[in-house]
C-alpha cells in the first residue's frame, strides 16, 4: 500500500518491502512536479520496522526533510 502526500511542489509517496527477516523496508520516491509533468524522482530507502504501518510516518519526514535540504 503507497501513501501519498502533496509537500510544495512535491509529491511524497511512502511505501514499504516486506524483507526476508519479517520485518518491513520504509521507502519513500519524491516527485518533483512541473506543471502537468515529472521533473525530476529521488528514492530514498530508509531503515526496517516490524510492521508496513510504523514505515509510513518514518518515510514521510525523512522525505519532509529532504525537500526542505533540497529547495
Amino acid at each position: 500500500m503507497t501513501t501519498r502526500t502533496f509537500y510544495g511542489d512535491h509529491v511524497l509517496s511512502c511505501n514499504s518491502t516486506r524483507q526476508e527477516d519479517g520485518r518491513y523496508q520504509a521507502r519513500v520516491a519524491i516527485t518533483t512536479l512541473g506543471g502537468l509533468k515529472t521533473c525530476a524522482q529521488r528514492f530514498l530507502y530508509l531503515e526496517l520496522f516490524a510492521s508496513h504501518e510504523a514505515t509510513v510516518e518514518p518515510a514521510l519526514q525523512a522525505g519532509k526533510q529532504w525537500v526542505e535540504a533540497n529547495r
